[in-house]
């Protein structure tokens, strides 16, 4: 530590400017490194595990895909409504399952005002379990609600601030979906509307999760919208050809295998099934699209950080190199009184990595200090993720540790090559020549 001052006081009095921009541009090398891994792990974080967290999530019907790229329905559907049983207890990896019925009603009225809703879907409680929607307001959908069939709704929190203004105002208020029109013997006609009443409210979900799997804004249980006349179980039966799962499987190919099997020993071979990664309308690509995006965005920033450091790193070499020529007699009269070429090495090296190390704490200090700032004017480069990544924006240790590592590495390296030469050729020549 000793001798490395003495160096760094020597040199820092022959070369201040060139030492001062070496240790800064390592640092600002291993600061922007440092940055670029926090980027990558805070979108690994906030997309990819936060998406996979519950597993693979998937939909799949009873139907086949039209030329159009829509999703054509067999009605009556091959599979009765013991589906979804059938599903979780013959197969060891899906944890749960929902009944879908998409847009039962894509507007509602509240108080006289027409409100048109992004998108609503008539399910069952296990829909809340599988999408992770938390209850902030009011009470979850219970089975009791759905094998009542109480009309009650559960909206989303923006749902309820734009409808009531807040969630606690939402709760116990009423909604009106759509009417029908009913004719009476005297010529006058008549809407016929139902009332829902506002059980709960979930958080919203993330964005990208939203737009990922088509999270509905207004959910309302399947029962509820039955007609309360007539064979309850056969209408269930009949609207039970499409669902959602989530399963512990690592691909859709192998949910869609399991699925398959399980329909084919308890329906028959021949039953049309469809299994898709997308929302409930049909296969998506946005998932797709945003797990490329991730992908280069990342491995972009990596690269840059990565050629900025070792671009700094030159610095260092520059600074052996001068070292090695300075001191090449030095060096020659050190060997012929005994010292090893290793040990010679070991002096380079040893100099090469305190530089580094200098830098590195600084480049630290500097990620520290720069990270939302820096982090925060990247996030609008994301589109629909720009949200998540500016609030979770900040320094990772993980990300530190591997920058701090990477600047010693490169520096020591770099600054290993000039030794080898300097301890190269004749001594008694190199001593002649001095």
């Amino acid at each position: 530590m000793k001798k490395f001052f003495t160096l760094l006081l020597r040199h820092w009095v022959k070369t201040p400017v060139k030492i001062m921009l070496t240790i800064s541009t390592v640092a600002l090398g291993t600061g922007i490194l440092i940055l670029s891994f926090s980027a990558d792990k805070i979108l690994d974080e906030q997309v990819v595990s936060r998406m996979s967290e519950n597993g693979i999530i998937v939909f799949a019907a009873n139907g086949e895909w039209s030329t159009d790229g829509s999703l054509e329905m067999e009605r009556p559907s091959q599979w009765d409504s013991n589906i979804f049983e059938r599903l979780i207890s013959d197969s060891g990896s899906i944890k749960d399952v929902a009944i879908i019925m998409d847009d039962p009603f894509n507007e509602v009225t509240v108080n006289g005002q027409a409100y048109i809703l992004r998108s609503s879907v008539a399910t069952d409680p296990s829909y809340f379990d599988i999408f992770s929607l938390e209850i902030i307001a009011g009470i979850p959908m219970t089975q009791e609600d759905y094998d009542s069939g109480f009309k009650k709704v559960w909206i989303s929190e923006a749902t309820a601030v734009m409808l009531f203004g807040s969630a606690e105002k939402a709760v116990g208020q009423k909604v009106i979906p759509p009417g029908m029109r009913f004719q009476r013997n005297n010529g006058r006609s008549q809407d016929l509307l139902t009332q829902y009443n506002v059980a709960g409210i979930y958080r919203n979900p993330p964005e990208v999760a939203r737009r990922s799997y088509g999270i509905a804004d207004l959910i309302t249980s399947v029962t509820a919208i039955l007609p309360s006349e007539g064979n309850v179980t056969r209408k269930m039966d009949f609207m039970s050809e499409r669902f959602v799962v989530s399963s512990n499987e690592s691909s859709v190919d192998k949910v869609h295998s399991d699925i398959s099997q399980i329909v084919e020993n308890n329906y028959g071979y021949d039953i049309s099934l469809v299994v898709w990664e997308g929302t409930p309308k049909g296969e998506s690509t946005y998932m797709e699209e945003l797990r490329q995006s991730v992908s280069i965005f990342t491995v972009s920033v990596n690269i840059l950080g990565i050629v900025l450091l070792l671009t700094s790193s030159l610095g260092i070499f520059s600074i052996m190199v001068v070292e090695a020529l300075g001191r090449k007699r030095e060096i020659a009269l050190e060997r012929s009184l005994g010292a090893s070429q290793m040990r010679v090495v070991k002096e380079f090296w040893s100099w090469s990595i305190m530089l580094s190390i200098l830098g590195a704490v600084i480049g630290i200090i500097l990620a520290f200090i720069l990270a939302k700032p820096v982090l925060g004017t990247m996030a609008p480069l994301l589109g629909e993720l720009s949200e998540n990544f500016a609030e979770a924006s900040g320094v990772k240790i993980n990300s530190v540790a591997a920058g701090f590592f990477l600047a010693i590495g490169c520096g020591g390296f770099l600054g290993l090559l000039p030794a080898f030469s300097a301890v190269k050729g004749n001594i008694s020549d190199t001593l002649r020549e001095g």
